[in-house]
This record gives structure tokens, sequence and C-alpha cells, in this order.
């Protein structure tokens, strides 16, 4: 039997490439509702499953996806400013990639997602996909996952100005300066007008540079400590990545939904993200998990497509 092909993806204008890349890379990490069978990319995650205006990408719901419930920890307030201030000390002596290294960011990861909506969420199943952006100037990208390649031209435009911190080039950009990196967060909430409370705005804007990225060290930690002043962030221990790996996670609550950024305990390195119920819900009962993601490696390779050496 000869293996399937992906499906053809139709040449996008720059504002339907713009919508794509959105979708990539900043609603990473949201629930899937069940009715519409639209899956967006959840961050460094799995399933592919995107309608993006011009082209219709699909993946068949799997049979034998499940609610999955996980213990609902208390979350540790007074410990959150302490543990992502010392993160910041660590990040800044981290050695980060010199300039001659290559032309890409390539970023491998793993995760599920659940499908929402008319009943309990369904996890489904954790499927792995590699991620290749360009380093440092507008150009191609690709989006690589089992059956799937599908090419991001100029995932940043020239003409156009996002609104959302994406690109790997941006992240050279941001503020240094911890108050005025996430006063830009929450001018941006204020622009969009829309979603989250503009201090879970900025808790998830944040991961969003920190998932797919590969974050300059003194970007890393302004980024640390500008998640130490949001409200309400929490330390939550005994967390476990999609990849089985166990560490502390630095979370924050919005509404009945907690969203978690799991770290390393000794290290401090970036290892995933996760997300579940805190209450009951018509989704599920407190603890349904709504999303759980690993970054397996991250590398800066010379040529689109081009794998590192795992």
């Amino acid at each position: 039997m000869s293996e399937p092909t992906a499906p053809h993806v139709p040449a996008l204008s720059a504002t339907h490439r713009q919508t794509l890349r959105h979708h990539l890379m900043s609603e990473i990490g949201r629930p899937l509702r069940r009715p519409r069978r639209i899956l967006v990319l959840a961050p460094a995650a799995g399933v592919l499953t995107a309608v993006v205006a011009a082209g219709v990408i699909t993946q068949p719901w799997a049979s034998d996806s499940a609610p999955v419930i996980v213990a609902v920890a208390p979350g540790e307030q007074a410990g959150a400013t302490l543990l992502l201030n010392r993160m910041a000390d660590a990040a800044v002596d981290k050695p980060g990639p010199t300039s001659g290294d290559g032309e890409y960011v390539y970023i491998r990861s793993r995760g599920a997602y659940a499908e929402v909506g008319d009943g309990p969420a369904r996890l489904q199943p954790v499927r792995e996909r590699e991620l290749w952006i360009p380093r440092n100037e507008p150009g191609e990208g690709l989006l690589r996952e089992p059956r799937f390649d599908v090419p991001l031209a100029e995932v940043v435009p020239r003409q156009s100005r996002l609104d959302e911190v994406t690109p790997n080039a941006a992240l050279v950009d941001l503020p240094p300066d911890p108050d005025a990196l996430l006063a830009k967060l929450y001018r941006e909430r204020e622009q969009r007008g829309r979603g989250n409370s503009r201090d879970g705005a900025a808790f998830t804007a944040i991961g969003d540079v920190l998932r797919e990225s590969l974050v300059p060290p003194a970007t890393s930690a302004a980024l640390y400590r500008a998640a130490a002043k949001i409200p309400g962030v929490e330390v939550v221990r005994g967390v476990t990545d999609a990849a089985g790996r166990r560490g502390i996670a630095v979370g924050h609550t919005e509404l009945d939904k907690r969203d978690e950024w799991i770290f390393d305990e000794r290290t401090f390195e970036y290892l995933g993200e996760r997300s579940y119920l805190v209450a009951d819900t018509a989704d599920g009962p407190a603890g349904t998990v709504l999303g759980t993601t690993a970054v397996l490696q991250r590398a800066v390779v010379s040529t689109l497509g081009e794998r590192p050496q795992r």
C-alpha cells in the first residue's frame, strides 16, 4: 500500500499567511470546540486540523479519545515571584546561539489537545511535530507533522505588522525592562479589546514566546521577571509534561481553567505546558486536561527542512 500524501495546500495571500501564522503561534493551547470540528495548533503541539481562509487541512478525530483527569493541586502564589526571579538570574548565565549558527530556528515538540463541546472534553492522541521559522529575516517557514508538510511562506510579511509577539526575529526587539515589557503586553490586550483579562492575556503572550521560539538569554530573563509581576501567578509542584518529564510549574488561573508552564526544577529549562479545568464545568470535572505539550529539541539550522542531530 502506498503512503498517503499530504493534501494540496493552495497558495495564500499575505493576509491569509498572517492568519495561518497567528493560528500556528498565538492560538496554541486553546481547547477545541467539537461542534465546529476545528482544531487550532496548540503550542508545541500535536494535531494539525487548521482552517485558514483559502485552504482546509483536515485530520480525522481519534476514535478512542477519552477524558484525562489530573489532580488539581493548590498553587503557591507566595513563592511564584521568588521562583521566576531565580529563573531570570539563571537565564542570564546561559549561552545563546552565535550570529553565524544558521538562518532557521528548528523546534521539535509533541502535544495533545482536547476536543470540547457537546459533553466532556476528550484529549486527542499525543503527536509530534517539527517547526522551522526564519531566524532573523522574513521568509519561508515549514511545519512538519505526521502525513503533513505545510509550507509557511513569508510567515512575517514585510509590510504587515503583527499584534502578537510571534516571529523569532521580533523577540530580540522586546523591551529588556520587565515593567516596559509587561506594559507592552497589557497595551496589546487593550488594543485587541477581546479575549482573556489583561493579566491572563499577558501570561498567555509570554507563554507563546517561550513555547516555540529560540529566546535570547536576556529576553528570557525579562520575560520571567515580567511574569513575576502578573497578579495571580502561582507555583504548582509535581507536574508532568507530554513527554512524561516531571518538573515545577508556573501557572495562572483564568475563570475555570489553569494554564501552566513546566520547567526542570533543577536547571529551570523550559519543558512544556499543561492546561486543565480547576472547577466542574460543562466540559468536564475539575482536573480535566485540555492540553499538554513538551518541547523536545531547539536548534539553529542552515536550511529549511534541515534536522539537527538528536
